[in-house]
């Protein structure tokens, strides 16, 4: 079937929202205190066109495959301790920090000044304007005081498509 893009041309249904992917992580994933740290969503749910490499953490647009895209990532920490600060974000091209330079980096940071022990989790989404061969990744940064683990078994998801051309 096709639909009216409204911009003066005919498209197929469903093709402007690929490529698309899913994935989570099986098992926690210990991050280093104070470091900005790739988080690798080990178990693919879906990846359209094979561009998401599930050992690195790395979504790279296919060829031909440029345009807007909406990222998605929910989740946090396994710990009994204190939460201090924790970020994470949505990197273009391995942006390492959350910054509003260029658009390359969509974050949210989490704040616990108490002293009791709580758990958290977080969502972050943003949308991106990609060009074949460019990357999309999430970070996570936390000063919890020592090495801390990411939530696992379907906790920590990282999900994203192709909005338009």
């Amino acid at each position: 079937s096709t639909f009216w893009r409204g911009d003066g041309t005919w498209a197929s249904a469903g093709e402007t929202n690929t490529p698309s992917l899913k994935a989570v992580r099986s098992s926690g994933q210990t991050i280093a205190n104070t470091t900005s740290t790739v988080v690798i969503f080990d178990t693919e749910i879906y990846d359209t066109d094979s561009a998401y490499d599930n050992s690195t953490g790395i979504f790279t647009v296919p060829s031909g495959k440029g345009g807007k895209y909406a990222f998605f990532v929910t989740g946090g920490y396994n710990s009994s301790a204190d939460i201090d600060v924790v970020n994470f974000w949505l990197s273009k091209n391995n942006q390492t920090a959350i910054s509003p330079a260029g658009g390359l980096a969509i974050g949210i940071d989490a704040h616990h000044n108490g002293t009791a022990a709580s758990g958290q989790s977080q969502q972050v989404s943003g949308c991106f304007d990609l060009a074949a061969g460019d990357t999309m990744r999430v970070y996570t940064w936390q000063n919890y005081g020592s090495n801390r683990d990411l939530s696992q078994g379907g906790r920590m998801t990282f999900s994203g498509f192709r909005i338009s051309t």
